[in-house]
């Protein structure tokens, strides 16, 4: 496999056998009444019709009620579902935002501290257990009942055989942030008052992240990546806190690792000292980036393990889900080796090999609406072009298709809440649609009822396959076929134990392939059929694999 070596870096062991599954807390499952946000509306209810308070003070949907909706997903809503998640074969879980906050989506932090409490004990547990503690002192900092209900999650998860991350986000909070409070309240002799990029005191302006006032930004320096010490000290000492919840150095009750919101916005030299930190907390700890571009100067050993892998989506995407717009295999497999060179290997085991993600219109609902860029024209209140019912069985077939090659290509993949059950729309805030739950219908949109059982066992098949090879895991990676004319491509992934062929046809027709070199002895072990190499034939839409065992 051509990639960069390093002698330095090495990535965590788990990572490279990782099938991640990445959920919205708030959006995955109602476990527990008592820690109900109000309002809040009915899980199954239909998307796009207001419930009795929306609109009422003039707001529209996208503009702005649906952004604020709740559905009451919780901790205890994940801990039911882990069964599930097992079945389904996920072995690892990066969970968005957890922290208190009072939205859905939690990325406008309140306080690292704590648990949101929405999320475990419910109202009131966080003003009860935040007004006993100092924010800069960890000494006084208390476990809330949202905190140990978290906790005991992470507990069962771990004895499951989960490995759990949760969202980073070191580049802002939210309003309501005690520190930007206190900074509001008196102004330049806050002692938080070069915590924030404050643009003017009189009258009081900063700059919030993205021109969002809702998201005031930590104060930047090109010395120290987050200007302030204090600010600096006080995200090491959450870093400490979730992943040593003890503080005795037995970091099987923490967390594993962490994902990185909107890192490249905050100067290297921090996440040089961040990485380092987390590292000699856990040496086994994974930290990945959301870096939408090549990464490779993030990937040096010196920060993260890996990075979304949007990267690896595009062409994928564009040669499964492209007409006119369509790339060949031959594109397809330049765009992928030229990724595969940037990076040390170490690095390229275990990217998250994503295809959609909270930031981006659903993978089936991307299939549905080709020759678009990706994450481009995909908002359908901003393009009336954008189709976003319920895609056909083509685009899940398409979907299928993507996905086979997501989780047998090199890396680690990372499946979308919901993806595995057809979940279907647009980008945010359509993309965030409560997940589909068989034992909840009957859903008030027809079409959500009965679920997808093909599609779902499709997934579980395809990740088995994954789990019960480690070529997968730890194999190299070789090109074996490139055929423009009838969209196929095959690669072999190989060990000292064992050699995996994958063909894919992306094509309307099925195919005939003769394989001169390959040689004999090999076992088809998923797809339609019983013949093996030299001589297969391939579905239209299909992947299909063989083993030959050294």
């Amino acid at each position: 496999m051509a990639s960069k070596t390093t002698n330095t870096f090495i990535t965590p062991h788990w990572a490279k056998e990782a099938v991640w599954y990445q959920l919205m807390i708030e959006r995955f499952r109602d476990g527990s009444d008592e820690n109900n946000p109000s309002p809040m509306r009915p899980w199954t209810s239909e998307w796009y019709t207001p419930s009795p308070w929306e609109g009422a003070d003039g707001q529209s949907f996208y503009e702005y009620y649906v952004f604020a909706r709740h559905y009451g997903g919780d901790i205890q809503g994940v801990l039911q579902r882990l069964e599930y998640l097992k079945e389904l074969g996920v072995n690892a879980l990066y969970l968005n935002p957890v922290f208190q906050s009072e939205s859905h989506h939690k990325y406008n932090t309140t306080d690292f501290r704590h648990i949101d409490e929405h999320f475990g004990a419910g109202p009131g547990d966080y003003v009860n257990t935040s007004a006993q503690e100092e924010l800069l002192d960890p000494s006084t900092w208390k476990w809330s009942k949202s905190d140990r209900i978290f906790l005991d999650f992470l507990k069962e998860a771990k004895t499951m055989g989960f490995r759990i991350i949760i969202d980073g986000v070191f580049n802002h909070v939210g309003t309501n942030h005690p520190a930007f409070i206190d900074v509001k309240t008196h102004g330049p002799h806050s002692k938080y008052a070069d915590w924030f990029d404050v643009i003017s005191w009189k009258p009081f302006e900063y700059k919030g992240w993205a021109g969002f006032s809702e998201l005031p930004a930590f104060r930047k320096s090109p010395e120290h990546g987050i200007a302030s010490a204090t600010a600096r000290q006080h995200i090491f000492d959450i870093t400490r806190r979730w992943m040593d919840p003890d503080g005795d150095g037995d970091v099987s009750k923490g967390i594993d690792g962490w994902r990185l919101d909107v890192p490249n916005e905050v100067p290297m030299p921090f996440w040089i000292e961040w990485c380092a930190y987390v590292r000699s907390i856990n040496p086994d700890a994974y930290i990945s980036g959301e870096i939408w571009d090549q990464a490779e100067e993030w990937l040096d050993g010196k920060t993260f393990d890996a990075v979304m892998n949007y990267r690896f989506a595009e062409p994928v995407i564009a040669w499964i889900g492209h007409d006119k717009e369509r790339i060949t295999p031959t594109e397809l497999d330049r765009r992928l080796e030229e990724l595969r060179n940037a990076y040390p290997v170490e690095a390229t085991y275990v990217l998250q090999n994503l295809l959609d993600s909270h930031d981006t219109d659903r993978l089936v609902s991307k299939l549905h609406n080709p020759d678009r860029l990706y994450d481009s024209q995909n908002r359908e209140q901003d393009d009336i072009t954008y189709d976003a019912t319920k895609p056909p069985p083509e685009a899940y077939q398409k979907a299928r298709l993507a996905a086979f090659l997501q989780i047998t290509y090199i890396g680690a993949p990372m499946i979308y809440y919901g993806d595995e059950v057809g979940m279907w729309g647009s980008d945010d805030p359509n993309n965030r649609k409560p997940m589909l739950w068989k034992d909840l219908e009957p859903y008030e949109d027809p079409h959500h009822n009965h679920g997808m059982d093909e599609h779902l066992e499709f997934y579980r098949e395809a990740i088995a396959l994954r789990k019960n090879h480690d070529a997968f895991h730890n194999g190299n990676f070789k090109t074996v076929l490139l055929d423009d004319s009838r969209n196929l491509w095959g690669f072999i992934r190989s060990n000292a134990r064992e050699e995996i062929l994958v063909v894919l046809n992306a094509g309307a027709t099925p195919a005939d392939v003769e394989f001169t070199d390959l040689g004999e002895g090999w076992t088809c072990i998923f797809g339609t059929g019983n013949d093996a190499p030299p001589s297969i034939r391939i579905e239209a839409v299909e992947g299909r694999a063989w083993v030959r065992r050294a």
